[in-house]
């Protein structure tokens, strides 16, 4: 493409002047300033404040490749980003599932012809394990304020988002009020009776039910849930537990009492039954082979 554009004209008397002006490259769509077009996206603004957060996070990871243009962009390098992130897969695939999603921005916008990352492979995560008994008791060494984020979680069965905004105008003394940052799901979710004794003995210095060592609200979940995994690694019988594990926990403890899929998960707000079957299959299973063996001790008398 010539750096110039040439302009003639005929003046006055006849005679043509030739201009010359400097040609402007056209600007390129870098990854950033996709990045930048998609936050201001109608399709980025209906996104929940907890998945803009998540997405906020995952982006961060590809700041090396924003001056790249987005038509260069190739698996091998979202690869390479991911791969650095393996001891985190959870992240990792995050940033995968994130990337994924602008470049198909990129792709409804004509700035590039097929989205790279398509069927790109999640890495292994496995799952996350309910605490047993002897976790939940070791719970109790948490300093107090972690504790409680432990309690709250247990016995409602919420995400660590949706416990981390809790507030206490959301209680009434029986029930907790929540509308789910995932889903957008409004619950209503009786209190165990523990849970009402734990609640009534705690102080109300914030709007919101939990807070941090200085009793103010915590800045964000990431923020509870990065203090949680820190301290946690370093008390004896949590090194091995993750906070969303307490929310399965909740879920196994409810099918152990023998409440069904549809009761479960209007506790929990699993908009999934299967996923409800999922999380409980392990205290089904306890359930039904200990009902298996009493019938068979009934029957041998």
């Amino acid at each position: 493409m010539p750096s110039e554009k040439i302009v003639r004209r005929r003046l006055a008397d006849g005679s043509v002047k030739t201009y010359a002006y400097a040609r402007h490259a056209p600007r390129v769509w870098t990854l950033g300033r996709v990045v930048t077009a998609y936050r201001s996206s109608a399709e980025f603004a209906r996104l929940s404040p907890e998945t803009k957060r998540a997405y906020g996070r995952a982006l961060g990871y590809l700041e090396p490749l924003a001056a790249v243009a987005v038509a260069d962009i190739r698996r091998r390098h979202i690869r390479a980003i991911r791969d650095a992130l393996a001891q985190t897969p959870g992240m990792a695939n995050q940033l995968v599932k994130t990337a994924r999603v602008v470049l198909n921005f990129a792709l409804e916008e004509d700035l590039i012809e097929v989205n790279p990352l398509y069927r790109m492979k999640a890495l292994p995560t496995g799952e996350y394990q309910p605490w047993p008994d002897a976790e939940i008791d070791a719970a109790a060494a948490l300093p107090e304020y972690l504790r409680r984020a432990v309690v709250l979680a247990l016995f409602t069965g919420q995400r660590l988002g949706d416990v981390c905004r809790m507030t206490w105008a959301d209680y009434d003394g029986a029930t907790i009020r929540v509308v789910q940052g995932k889903t957008g799901a409004r619950l209503w979710v009786p209190c165990h009776r523990d849970l009402r004794a734990e609640l009534a003995r705690w102080e109300r210095p914030a709007v919101t039910i939990l807070t941090h060592l200085r009793r103010r609200p915590w800045a964000s979940p990431h923020a509870l849930g990065t203090v949680f995994a820190t301290v946690a690694a370093k008390t004896p019988g949590l090194s091995a537990v993750t906070f969303h594990g307490l929310r399965k926990t909740a879920a196994a403890r409810l099918a152990e009492a023998g409440c069904s899929t549809h009761e479960i998960a209007a506790v929990t707000g699993h908009a999934s039954l299967a996923m409800v079957q999922h999380y409980t299959k392990g205290a089904d299973q306890k359930r039904r082979a200990s009902a298996a063996i009493l019938k068979l001790e009934r029957r041998e008398g």
